[in-house]
């Protein structure tokens, strides 16, 4: 089951609400719906929840009872067509569908709205994955105007044109959260939310594993070119003639080639600072070089 699906199996849990709730939730449907014209109303979706929820949104804010067959819930009674663009304010003979601002003042039904809008034409990405989620209506002025409520609700998506269709749409986890939870799918949300935190977690850990990696890769190789030196200069009868710090600094280099110079120094007696240790090793290298 996807994450989109999910979601809207979230919100269709949801009970209606409110007369004005109901009204809202149905503008948002139907300004998103496959079909919503003079002709009729067509919504069509594969998840059952969805059209069993537009069924009772047009139940409960008209007394139509709509037809349902397959994956299609369709209106094509005239009268119960024309109660409808009465109600959201639409005209009987000129119709331009439009956000009517009337319907969506209080909090609770510019939710209400967008539950609407997303049930009927929202996608959402796997968190897991990505983060994007999107808005598809075939009306343009529709998308702009609802463009402008999630302006004034501080949600500012983007907007682009896909075939003939408006999409609006985010990008941002933060704004997705955001819609989510105005919309009502709090779990959603929270989901997502875990996701986010699970996914930055997972990434941490991998820069610090391969930061870890990366210094001991270091450490390796100049331990591996110190060990080379110092065996160039005991092949050469050199080492044997050093001064006993510089004999006892080789010896330790060699007998411990994973370890870093830092962690070399607790093993001298008398103790060495790391400057010490560093210069030591460096007239080792000088003297091999000069062989």
């Amino acid at each position: 089951m996807s994450f989109t699906t999910d979601t809207k199996n979230e919100l269709c849990r949801l009970p209606l609400g409110a007369p004005c709730c109901v009204l809202a939730e149905s503008l948002g449907m139907l300004l998103y719906a496959n079909r919503f014209s003079e002709a009729g109303v067509r919504i069509q979706s594969d998840n059952p929840a969805v059209r069993r929820r537009a069924a009772a949104l047009l139940h409960a804010a008209f007394r139509i009872e709509a037809d349902m067959r397959g994956s299609m819930l369709s209106v094509s009674d005239k009268d119960a067509v024309e109660r409808i663009f009465a109600a959201f304010g639409y005209g009987r003979k000129s119709i331009a569908l439009h956000l009517n601002r009337a319907l969506v003042e209080e909090d609770c039904c510019k939710s209400a709205f967008l539950r609407g809008v997303f049930l009927a034409g929202g996608y959402l990405s796997d968190p897991g994955r990505s983060y994007h989620l999107e808005l598809v209506t075939s009306h343009y002025n529709v998308s702009r105007q609802v463009m402008a409520l999630l302006l004034d609700m501080s949600m500012a998506p983007g907007l682009l044109s896909r075939r003939g269709n408006y999409v609006l749409y985010y990008k941002d986890s933060a704004l997705i959260e955001d819609f989510l939870s105005a919309a009502g799918a709090t779990g959603a949300a929270m989901s997502l939310m875990l996701s986010k935190v699970e996914k930055e977690l997972r990434n941490n850990v991998n820069r610090k594993v391969n930061c870890e990696t990366a210094n001991l890769d270091k450490t390796l190789d100049a331990a591996a070119r110190q060990i080379a030196a110092i065996e160039k200069l005991r092949a050469a009868g050199v080492l044997q003639t050093l001064p006993e710090p510089l004999r006892a600094t080789a010896e330790a280099r060699v007998q411990n080639p994973e370890l870093s110079l830092s962690e070399l120094l607790p093993l001298f007696d008398p103790p060495i600072t790391r400057p010490g240790l560093n210069n030591r090793i460096r007239r080792l290298m000088k003297l091999a070089e000069e062989l």
